[in-house]
């Protein structure tokens, strides 16, 4: 065990220091081929830039898949670590570095032990940050191909290493974006009454918008209606002739997401109207909520529950592409606690940083899980 603990650390160190974007991981791709081989086994590529493999146990039986995310995020790293991006405003600010080092880890775990029946199938999938993501493209690739159960962590540096988060049902939302333009009539800023301003209607409907949720849903149904830009205007003495709004909907189900569709339409539409103006809303469906299955975790806090403590957290509502595989098969997906010592910063900061305690811990919890699911099997 404590060549994983090691070897994870380092697969980590170094994987932190070449961040990519999505579909971009070229030298990431490459990283984790190289280690791959160097395991005595035979990775091949998928989806452009993933990467899959399988360990083979030595004797017959069902297979399990494990999934880690590879791409990094548009951020200049402010971390001051020794091993800080090598790639100017790219870092890895949400764990993903840590999840490939697991996943490593846990392919040379297996590799070593071989006593299993059935096979392990791990898979690195590019993209993840960015809609459409990168799972559609590994499913057609053929990652899910004869997999009976498929499985994914998160480093989550909310919560302390030694826990492991996991819950039936909604995990993360449907995570959507929409867009609002205004068309109004522009003029001078000293001639209001001749105008039909832009940027006043986009404001009442950003400040309408917040109603949904306090006022037009049940109390008990979770959402999200956030507004994340508003533009608008040219210079400081012209009223604005159009205007635009965008924003994200977060939701668990398809009832209330169809209802906040509805909702976002009728109040950008009615209150331009109010003010003799048009909107129009363009509403974009992103990754769908990650829903898991209650078989898949029952397995998994039995194989786990000796070795951290199993807790069900309230539904996150970010969103993962992880939440494709789960239409596809049957598996869930879990937080994996890494809080550093010190002051925590949130995912997709330029200080983020993880507990690396939590890496071999990973490496322990994802090995258990694939070894109860096909030894029970």
């Amino acid at each position: 065990m404590a060549n994983w603990n090691e070897s994870v650390v380092t697969y980590r160190r170094e994987l932190h220091q070449i961040p990519e974007l999505g579909f971009q991981e070229k030298q990431t791709s490459q990283f984790l081929i190289d280690t791959l081989h160097h395991l005595g086994l035979d990775p091949v590529r998928i989806a452009d830039t993933g990467v899959m493999v399988d360990v083979v146990g030595n004797r017959p039986g069902p297979c399990v898949a494990v999934r880690a995310d590879m791409d990094g995020l548009p951020l200049e790293e402010d971390t001051g670590l020794p091993f800080c991006s090598r790639h100017p405003g790219v870092m890895h600010a949400c764990g993903h570095d840590g999840h490939m080092a697991i996943a490593l880890a846990l392919a040379s775990r297996l590799q070593d032990q071989r006593d299993f029946p059935g096979k392990v199938r791990v898979f690195f999938q590019p993209a993840e940050e960015k809609p459409p993501g990168g799972a559609p493209k590994m499913i057609a690739g053929g990652c899910l191909e004869g997999v009976d159960e498929v499985l994914g962590l998160h480093l989550w540096a909310g919560d302390p290493v030694g826990t492991v988060g996991i819950r039936s049902g909604p995990l993360m939302a449907n995570a959507d974006q929409f867009t609002i333009r205004i068309q109004g009539k522009g003029g001078h800023g000293s001639e209001p009454a001749d105008t039909k301003d832009a940027i006043l209607i986009a404001s009442m409907i950003v400040m309408n918008l917040q109603t949904i949720v306090s006022r037009r849903l049940n109390a008990f149904d979770t959402a999200v209606v956030s507004c994340g830009t508003i533009r608008g205007g040219a210079t400081f003495n012209i009223i604005a002739e159009t205007a635009e709004i965008t924003g994200t909907v977060r939701t668990l189900s398809k009832t209330i997401q169809d209802r906040i569709i509805h909702e976002i339409q009728h109040i950008a539409h009615a209150t331009a109207q109010l003010y003799d103006a048009e909107a129009t809303v363009t509403y974009q469906y992103g990754y769908p909520a990650v829903v898991n299955h209650e078989a898949s975790v029952n397995r998994i806090e039995e194989a786990i529950r000796s070795v951290v403590d199993v807790f069900h957290p309230d539904p996150a509502m970010g969103g993962e592409d992880f939440a494709y595989y789960l239409q596809e098969k049957s598996g869930a997906f879990f937080f994996l606690g890494c809080r550093p010592e010190g002051e925590s910063f949130p995912h997709h900061s330029p200080h983020f940083q993880i507990n690396e305690n939590a890496l071999p811990l990973g490496v322990d919890v994802l090995f258990r899980c694939a070894m109860n699911f096909l030894e029970g099997r």
